[in-house]
């Protein structure tokens, strides 16, 4: 059976600051793969433990799960308790069709469950790497993309865990997670490659942001989240044109987003900044912080927060540049480097300052 550790954050700081690499240290990751279902299928061959840890049954082949009675069942089988966890012997979890590696544990909470994937660190960034990038990219943007989504992963355990059931959301909100699904040969030895490297600053693992495209330009998070973040403070990237997104144009029916925002019939429109990005749009002299513009309009419609607006007859122009938030790390700009011979090394730096890669473990 796979052992989780409770890791604090003076055990990373400990581990950062050692001279090298911390044998038999494993830290894992609980990532809740799905929140408030009813039922779902599970397939694979593993014991099945209770809440006190004992076996309470075995599983070869495909069931269904479900709760019902306060109680979590196995096909038809009923487990007492709020928690049971599949510990696989041989082969992967499937959940859903959906194949993950490490354990599954199952928590059962006011009648519904809670699914979390209990798996190691680089595990983990196996298969993130190519929901998070173009798996086509060459293998220095694929190994900055692993010290990235390692970092992430690092420190949101460490310092915001998204409930006490799980560290990480599998999507968006944290980073894009399926399990298998998307890993390949060339995102596994991306991981290898940077095995257990995290960005630091002395021996604090930092908060990392990255984002699509800067279209030209990252931006300070000082501008963008009125952070003051030393080592992501926006450089000029000559990197990212290759991206679809480096510049777009949309033409919407004025009346559409008027109906979106809720503004009634939009009389002027116009754009405010405090610097090189939009942070709020003003509409009939109403003011929407950009990232709730973005939000009713669409994150996929108005793709960054870096665009220009005006009024031609019925319809609303918008012209921007780049896919995101802006602030890091550009992917497409680390996958232009990358074609151009830099290593993640230099690629990290170049987007980052005053930072180190250290091996946590």
């Amino acid at each position: 059976m796979l052992l989780t550790f409770l890791i604090s954050a003076q055990n990373i700081e400990d581990l950062l600051s050692s001279e090298g690499p911390e044998t038999g240290f494993k830290p894992y990751l609980r990532i809740g793969i799905k929140v408030g279902v009813s039922s779902f299928a599970v397939e694979g061959d593993a014991e099945v433990l209770d809440e006190s840890g004992k076996a309470a049954a075995s599983i070869q082949g495909k069931y269904t799960v479900t709760s019902s009675g306060g109680a979590i069942s196995i096909d038809k089988q009923q487990i007492p308790g709020k928690m049971i966890k599949f510990s696989p012997k041989f082969m992967m979890m499937k959940i859903d069709g959906r194949m993950f590696r490490g354990e599954v544990e199952v928590w059962l909470e006011n009648g519904a469950m809670t699914i979390v994937n209990d798996l190691f660190i680089e595990d983990y960034v196996r298969g993130v790497i190519n929901k998070e990038a173009i798996p086509s990219w060459p293998l220095e943007a694929k190994k900055t993309q692993a010290v990235l989504a390692r970092t992430f992963a690092v420190y949101q355990k460490m310092n915001s865990p998204r409930s006490d059931k799980f560290d990480l959301a599998p999507s968006v909100l944290d980073q894009v997670y399926d399990g298998l699904d998307k890993e390949d040969v060339s995102s596994n030895r991306a991981v290898n490659e940077t095995n257990g490297e995290v960005i630091t600053k002395g021996s604090i693992a930092l908060k990392i942001y990255f984002h699509s495209t800067c279209g030209g330009q990252t931006a300070s998070s000082l501008e963008v989240w009125k952070k003051d973040d030393p080592h992501m403070t926006g450089v000029k990237c000559p990197y990212c044109e290759k991206s679809s997104l480096y510049r777009w144009k949309r033409v919407l029916k004025a009346d559409d987003v008027s109906s979106k925002l809720g503004t009634g019939k939009i009389r002027s429109i116009k754009t405010l900044s405090g610097g090189q990005r939009v942070s709020s749009v003003e509409v009939n002299g109403t003011q929407f912080p950009v990232n709730k513009f973005r939000e009713k309009l669409g994150f996929s419609v108005i793709w960054s927060n870096d665009f220009t607006v005006k009024k031609d007859g019925k319809n609303l122009v918008f012209e921007g540049k780049g896919a995101g938030h802006g602030v890091g790390v550009c992917q497409w700009g680390m996958a232009g480097m990358a074609s151009e011979g830099k290593n993640y090394r230099e690629i990290i730096n170049f987007y980052l300052k005053d930072i180190e890669i250290r091996k946590m473990y």
